[in-house]
């Protein structure tokens, strides 16, 4: 009968703090860091001493963008979890902002650290989306010398056709591109629209891949697909950013443009607001409605931006030479 009470206690005790962290992954999952960081202040403090809550407060110093404290935090959660598959993967997304953030002497050490702790993680963990996203990724874009390695980058991009197939056929297109073979590209995302013709995610990058090749009239109606058939705000949002940006940068579709980038306002995206903002005065400035473009440059609060700002002084130097 103890043994009985102790299993459900157990059970119980569990599903607490599940339900209690629900909210905290929520938020992180939807990358809301502030409601995230609020979310985890308002735990009971037994929770905040369970692996869920100490992996949150990992990622949560992870999306401080500064990798040391989160590569330390998270090494130190690893020598007490050398078994958990996403205290690894975490550990290896630190390592990989140091490496980019790191001295030229130290990258190699933390890109090997990166290397070790992700395969470690698939080891674990064989059907884990995002840590082969993010191999995927590594594996494909880094040197050589630091780990690069395109078969294994291939390898990992069929292994998702298994399990996530529009992500590996988004990837193998990647991957085919990288190796300058762009007819296999556009092939292989023909593929996956073929047997998944409703997926955003596809049509998104395969406009992309277009707006690279200069072929804008391909983009413009991918994006208009991507749009159709998007999932969430994230997805819509994302594809009528870039139809506007495509607008801008080509000034034709402009009304299209503008009503896209309206659109994707609406949906409070903090990751293209601001962009939104500095897209909009472009094609106000393609309709020469200078003083309108002008007061949309004027709004857009800048902070440390400093791509964004040296792309507002351009543009609001332009309108005044235009204006005079």
């Amino acid at each position: 009968m103890k043994a009985l009470i102790l299993i459900i206690w157990f059970f119980l005790c569990s599903a607490s703090v599940a339900s209690t962290m629900e909210k905290v992954e929520k938020a992180l999952t939807e990358q809301d860091i502030a409601l995230a960081k609020t979310e985890y202040s308002a735990l009971p403090d037994d929770v905040k001493q369970t692996l869920p809550a100490k992996i949150a407060k990992g990622r949560l110093l992870l999306s401080n963008e500064d990798g040391e404290p989160a590569f330390d935090y998270f090494e130190a959660l690893k020598e007490q979890h050398a078994s958990n598959a996403q205290v690894n993967y975490y550990f290896s997304v630190s390592a990989i902002i140091m490496a980019q953030q790191a001295s030229i002497f130290s990258k190699l050490g933390y890109a090997e650290d990166f290397v070790e702790s992700i395969e470690k993680t698939l080891t674990l963990k064989p059907n884990y989306i995002e840590a082969l996203d993010t191999a995927i990724g590594f594996y494909l874009h880094a040197p050589g010398i630091a780990g690069g390695d395109i078969d294994k980058a291939t390898q990992y991009a069929k292994k998702l056709l298994t399990i996530a197939p529009v992500k590996g056929y988004k990837h193998l297109a990647t991957i085919y591109r990288a190796n300058e073979k762009p007819q296999e590209a556009y092939k292989t995302l023909a593929e996956g629209l073929v047997k998944y013709p409703e997926s955003s995610e596809l049509y998104f990058y395969r406009a992309i891949t277009s707006m690279d090749d200069k072929a804008w009239q391909k983009a413009r109606e991918d994006f208009k697909l991507a749009v159709k058939f998007a999932q969430n705000d994230e997805e819509k949002t994302k594809a009528l950013y870039q139809q506007g940006k495509l607008a801008a940068e080509t000034g034709e579709e402009v009304e299209v443009g503008i009503h896209a980038l309206q659109n994707s306002q609406v949906k409070n995206s903090k990751q293209y607001e601001k962009w939104s903002q500095l897209r909009l005065a472009q094609l106000y400035m393609h309709q020469k409605k200078y003083d309108i473009a002008e007061k949309t440059l004027t709004s857009i609060e800048l902070n440390d931006e400093e791509k964004l700002a040296d792309k507002v002084k351009e543009l609001k130097k332009k309108i005044k030479k235009l204006k005079s």
